[in-house]
């Protein structure tokens, strides 16, 4: 059954008009750009962001902020083959058009309007105020910071269960075993190997 209707499908999208094709080609285009700036919006002004919110607050009808984004990113693709097969589609127009308004510089147009839309994109990031001390734990840096402050990197999102050695701490961390356990004021004669007591 499920392959006569796929038959019938292919069918009817063979036998589908060029006109067809642009309006299921731009229906799916305006999906895809409401989710992109649905999730956007969602993304700059719902969930927060950055170390110091806790990780509970990063999700969203549970998903974590990370995977919103992934899924930005899987629409930006579809949308970006989806305005490739829109220009090929109606290319033949485009170029008539470019013509009929710019005459013999037609395609000297063409190109300067693909080359004014990554202008924009640099004018963004020329423009764009710098503010290296707001995201300095954001990056690279962080775990150098968390390291020189005494704290684990990305404390909010480490878990350490009962199970984990001093050294499996020194792993996760980067913070080395023995300021482990001078930072949580173990006895003297404590021995790095065995499980890090619970904390209640």
């Amino acid at each position: 059954m499920a392959a006569a209707e796929l038959i019938t499908l292919f069918g009817r999208l063979n036998d589908m008009s060029k006109t067809d094709w642009k309006y299921l080609v731009d229906t799916l285009l305006f999906i895809c750009i409401v989710g992109i700036a649905f999730i956007g919006f969602l993304m700059g002004l719902v969930i927060p962001k950055g170390p110091s919110a806790s990780e509970s607050a990063k999700y969203f009808l549970g998903l974590h902020r990370h995977q919103w984004g992934n899924i930005h990113f899987y629409l930006s693709i579809v949308f970006v083959v989806l305005v490739i097969i829109h220009v090929i589609l109606s290319w033949s127009w485009i170029r008539g058009k470019a013509r009929q308004l710019f005459k013999r510089q037609g395609a000297t147009m063409l190109v300067l309007t693909t080359m004014t839309a990554f202008l924009a994109l640099f004018l963004f990031w020329a423009f764009y105020p710098r503010m290296p001390d707001a995201y300095e734990d954001y990056g690279v840096r962080a775990g150098r910071q968390a390291r020189q402050r005494g704290f684990p990197e990305n404390q909010s999102s480490l878990v350490i269960p009962g199970q984990m050695t001093l050294r499996d701490v020194e792993k996760a961390t980067g913070i080395p075993a023995e300021e482990i356990a001078m930072a949580a004021a173990l006895p003297a004669g404590t021995r790095i190997f065995p499980q890090v007591p619970s904390v209640c």
